[in-house]
């Protein structure tokens, strides 16, 4: 079974870190920080309560002014990485609000070894202009990791992170970064950047493929993230972004094969698509299938699933899925009549109804 990630957060962890501080600050009470950290509720806790409690006793077991605690904290965070180096930028979220200056060169430090694309947010909303120069020179940075923060940190609705209202409303300001990092030879930071048009998209779609208009053909990597950072849209079926990609609608047929009507969470939707047409089309073909899972009130919620990009050159092809009904922790089935759509550069050319029992 995979260890949860709250589990990272471990006795062994705990005492590395106890131990770190007492080095750099001797007055560094490691009884009190394991008793405050490891308290009657620890064990309910999950990751992002955990990872507060042990901010919360790394200051208390500290006793320092905020400048003095960093200092310790900087070279602590130098031994840990990935997701138990969370503590270090969570720390500066709670107690360095009040010294931006400060919080910035230890995010800057801290986002080395881990990410403090959830610790800059707060400044966001209380130092906007501040922070946001501070984003843009970080864009610039010769560090791989303060440029992905440039961009990660600034994401509107960032999963896991608080959602910048601002932002969401009027993404403009965001755009400069956006600029400076549409060619970044890192996929670290192309990812981010694709990430984070695919958020401003499900607030302002125009505003995105209009953006994507004036960058694409100018550089592959630039094109790789419009591709990445537009396929919201892209299963949408905006028709900018559509036609941005060269696809229309096409003079092909689609023959859908249901091979079960009925199935369960042992028995998977099985399905075969053949599309035909005119031996001498050339053309552009993105193929998807739609899901209409039933939900508890008895509407139907649709979920895009991508089968192929190609592109017809004349010869017949042939696709077949089989689809899982299990529960997952983040969908759960409900019994019914369920809709399968199959959709060819954005448009639906074929259609089934299944049940689900």
């Amino acid at each position: 079974m995979a260890t949860l990630l709250k589990e990272l957060f471990s006795q062994a962890f705990l005492q590395q870190l106890a131990s770190l501080c007492q080095l750099h600050s001797p007055d560094f009470n490691q009884a009190e920080f394991q008793q405050q950290t490891q308290g009657p509720d620890w064990e309910q806790l999950e990751l992002k309560a955990r990872v507060r409690q042990i901010s919360h006793s790394l200051h208390q077991s500290l006793n320092l002014a905020y400048p003095d605690a960093i200092a310790v904290l900087m070279p602590v965070s130098s031994h840990f990485s990935g997701v138990p180096a969370f503590v270090f930028s969570d720390y500066v979220e709670v107690y360095g609000l009040e010294d931006p200056e400060i919080s910035f060169r230890a995010l800057a430090h801290f986002t080395c070894f881990s990410t403090a694309e959830f610790a800059i947010r707060p400044f966001l909303q209380l130092y906007p202009e501040q922070t946001l120069a501070q984003m843009k020179t970080w864009a610039h940075s010769d560090n791989v990791h303060l440029r992905r923060l440039a961009s990660e940190g600034t994401r509107p609705r960032l999963p896991w992170g608080m959602a910048l209202k601002a932002y969401k409303e009027d993404p403009t300001p965001l755009l400069p970064i956006l600029e400076q990092l549409k060619t970044d030879t890192e996929p670290y930071v192309q990812r981010s950047v694709a990430n984070h048009l695919n958020d401003i998209s499900k607030d302002h779609p125009e505003l995105v493929v209009a953006l994507a208009q004036r960058w694409f053909g100018q550089h592959s990597v630039t094109d790789w993230i419009i591709k990445h950072g537009l396929r919201g849209l892209l299963k949408q079926a905006h028709p900018g972004a559509l036609a941005l990609f060269g696809l229309q609608q096409l003079p092909l047929q689609v023959q859908l094969e249901m091979h079960n009507a009925k199935v369960s969470a042992q028995q998977p939707l099985h399905f075969q698509i053949t599309l035909s047409g005119p031996a001498e089309l050339e053309a552009k073909v993105r193929l998807e299938y739609k899901i209409g899972y039933r939900k508890k009130s008895g509407q139907l919620n649709y979920k895009v699933f991508q089968l192929s990009n190609k592109t017809w050159s004349g010869q017949n092809l042939s696709f077949e899925r089989r689809q899982s009904f299990i529960d997952l922790t983040t969908r759960k089935h409900y019994p019914g009549q369920h809709h399968l759509q199959i959709m060819l550069n954005g448009h639906c050319y074929a259609e089934s109804f299944f049940e689900l029992i």
